[in-house]
Parts: C-alpha cells; structure tokens; sequence
C-alpha cells in the first residue's frame, strides 16, 4: 500500500505549498524506506506555533517546526496505513529569522521524529543529523 502525506494550511496564505510540501513528504518517506504509512502536516502561522509551543513545549515563543508522534495503539477504524503522527510547520520562520534551513529539512526532521528519533543526548543527536543529512543529500 501506498504512503500518504494529508497536509492542510491553516493559514490561507500557505495554501499555494500545499502541493509541494505533500510531494516532499512522500519523496522523504521514500527515502526513509517507510511503506502504508500517513503522515498529518498542518501549515500554520506564528501566532498559530508561538500557541502550539508555549502549550506543549512550555517555550512561549513561535518555532519553526512541531511533531507530534501518534501513540502506536492508537484505534483507526478502516484506517489501513500507520498513522505517524502530526507535523506542523511554520513556512515564514525561514523568511523572518533568517535560517538557513528549508522545508525538505525541517519535514525530514519531523518525520524522523514521528519515526522515533531525538536529539536530546549527544549520541542522539547524532545519529539523527546522520539520517537527516542522508535523506537531504537523497532529496
């Protein structure tokens, strides 16, 4: 079965990326050798992530990137793909904080932490940059 990636701008600016950030993801998931998996990303604005990370990262400022794993048990009735989880990203992040990084890095980012990945010890860390830095070099 076939991988799917739903994405939905929840700022109508953002609605033109839809397209290219649903083709990214698929292209990533490629890469990663992930099959009948769904990957949720929800485009949204800064006020929109400031809300999102002061709520569930207890950071009361915008970010450019949030992933939210699906708990593996989690019921989907009729449902046949793995639900990774949920992926919101900030697109005017890149623009007005002046980073370097695009959106094919911060989606790979994300769904490496849908995927299970972190960065929170060294070793960590480390091992993700390999992964990321594999699937952008791919992309």
């Amino acid at each position: 079965m076939k991988n799917r990636a739903v994405v939905a701008s929840l700022d109508k600016r953002f609605n033109k990326q839809k397209d290219k950030i649903r083709k990214a993801s698929l292209e990533i998931l490629k890469i990663l050798n992930q099959k009948s998996v769904l990957v949720e990303i929800y485009l949204a604005s800064g006020a929109k992530m400031r809300i999102l990370n002061r709520r569930f990262k207890g950071k009361d400022k915008p970010t450019d990137i949030l992933s939210f794993p699906e708990p593996r048990n989690f019921p989907h009735p009729g449902l046949k793909l793995r639900n990774l989880g949920e992926i919101y990203l900030y697109l005017d992040y890149f623009r007005k904080n002046l980073v370097r990084h695009d959106y094919r890095y911060l989606l790979t980012h994300g769904i490496l932490h849908l995927l299970g990945y972190d960065h929170k010890k060294k070793n960590d860390r480390i091992k993700m940059n390999k992964k990321e830095q594999l699937v952008i070099k791919k992309l």
